[in-house]
């Protein structure tokens, strides 16, 4: 957005002006009803955009311009996810209370501002601690950094992220990939003997 830009109130398909209220709150519980895998699509679009509006027309449509409006840009580190809105619920709260003096409790934030400021948040509290540790990648081992690799393993895991059923799809997929990768490599060797 420009800086002379107002903050959007709704989005225009088709010629026709769809009015939205894009407060945070919405926009987080839109978003879990996005995830949420027990609704059919039409039903998860409709609910998702109820969030947001009182009788959404155009469904999937009208979503498709709200998502292309409101997630330009995620907090993630070469596609790593590296915040969970519910895991990370407290520490947002906190360094937002920290950083801006917002209480997310009682005040009230438009996404695109609250996703601003949440990019913004600067080091020195403990959400930036937690995503730098989840997004820092772990150094190849020497003689010299031992030390260091085992806490970062260990923080690593400590501050990890429930995955997702998607997550753990894909985390199944390339362990049955270097699996098969193991057992091509060993009968290429077998054939050589």
């Amino acid at each position: 957005m420009k800086l002379q830009d107002r903050l959007p109130d709704g989005v225009t398909v088709d010629g026709k002006f769809y009015k939205m209220d894009f407060s945070f709150r919405n926009v987080l519980r839109m978003i879990e009803v996005l995830d949420d895998n027990n609704l059919m699509p039409g039903a998860r679009a409709y609910n998702a955009l109820h969030c947001l509006c009182k009788r959404p027309k155009n469904v999937f449509r009208v979503l498709e311009a709200v998502k292309g409006l409101l997630f330009t840009a995620q907090r993630k580190k070469d596609g790593q996810r590296v915040t969970d809105w519910v895991q990370d619920a407290g520490l947002i709260r906190a360094a937002f209370r920290q950083v801006y003096g917002i209480d997310l409790w009682r005040d009230n934030l438009h996404w695109i501002e609250f996703t601003e400021l949440l990019n913004a948040i600067p080091e020195g509290n403990r959400y930036t601690e937690v995503v730098g540790i989840r997004a820092r990648p772990m150094p190849e081992p020497t003689k010299w950094n031992q030390k260091e690799r085992e806490w970062l393993l260990r923080a690593k895991a400590d501050f990890a992220l429930d995955l997702t059923e998607e997550e753990i799809a894909k985390q199944q997929q390339r362990d049955i990939n270097r699996i098969a990768d193991v057992l091509t490599a060993w009968a290429g060797g077998a054939k050589n003997v």
